[in-house]
């Protein structure tokens, strides 16, 4: 049987949650765990949302079990001027706070911005740098209770491989350092999708689930793209994955309740396969 619950990264649902009729929806809803990023709260000038939100989680049972940390040139921490990387750990720890407030278990990174470099010696440098600052935090992430997630990444991106994130990943601590795959994220590698996930093992702490043409990211629902989501969800059963199947599409139109009976409609049919 396949188990994961429900997930989503609450960007696949509303850029923002400056409404209570979101805190509403999201209490009615299947959703077990959420992804938060940095944002959300942006326009809950009282806190009055926020606090809404947190109380719903209480009661619910419902928890908030990711945070996306912010990506780009300023956060990267595989940036190859050192005190451009120095600045960027500054600004990742800059978001501990919010993860203690939230109890976040993942943290989920994006292992570069986006570059556009297929050589060797650069790229290897950049990996250093990320090998670099993630001894920088590991001390953090054991203190926090939370666990870094490097993402799959589209594109000429530092984690586009599988390859990738063995060189990232090699000598590092299991029980801290894993990998979020993203499955829409991988290009022309979606036909490895679950040998991959086979190889990530205890490795895959958590997921980012949509689907795409197997060009380039797209961030649709499961079952409109190439991704073969039998193969993958037999694949994550046989590693025994216990982490969310967290939802990273894009619905943007529709009132809450429209919004996340589409995700709930899409998981049920995800289930129905094995």
């Amino acid at each position: 049987m396949f188990d994961c619950g429900l997930g989503a990264s609450l960007t696949a649902l509303t850029d923002y949650l400056a409404d209570r009729s979101w805190v509403d929806a999201l209490r009615k809803s299947e959703i077990k765990t959420f992804e938060l990023n940095a944002m959300m709260f942006f326009y809950d000038f009282d806190g009055a949302v926020r606090n809404e939100f947190k109380a719903m989680l209480a009661e619910t049972g419902k928890r908030v079990i990711s945070f996306h940390v912010p990506f780009g040139g300023r956060e990267d921490l595989s940036d190859p001027d050192e005190p451009t990387r120095i600045r960027a750990i500054s600004r990742f720890r800059a978001h501990y706070p919010v993860i203690r407030e939230f109890g976040c278990k993942y943290l989920v990174l994006h292992p570069s911005a986006e570059i556009r470099t297929n050589v060797k010696a650069e790229r290897d440098h950049r990996i250093d740098q990320l090998r670099k600052s993630m001894l920088e935090i590991e001390d953090d992430m054991k203190e926090l209770g939370t666990q870094l997630a490097l993402e799959f990444l589209p594109r000429l991106c530092i984690g586009n491989t599988l390859a990738d994130m063995d060189q990232i990943l090699e000598g590092m601590d299991p029980e801290i350092f894993g990998v979020c795959f993203d499955v829409n994220h991988i290009m022309s590698q979606y036909p490895m999708i679950p040998e991959m996930t086979r190889k990530l093992g205890k490795r895959l702490f958590t997921t980012h689930i949509s689907d795409y043409n197997g060009i380039d990211e797209c961030h649709w629902l499961p079952g409109n793209g190439v991704i073969d989501w039998k193969g993958f969800v037999e694949a994550l059963k046989d590693i025994d994955y216990r982490g969310p199947f967290n939802y990273e599409t894009r619905l943007q139109e529709g009132m809450p309740d429209r919004r996340i009976k589409i995700l709930e409609d899409n998981f049920n049919y995800i289930k129905s396969l094995v």
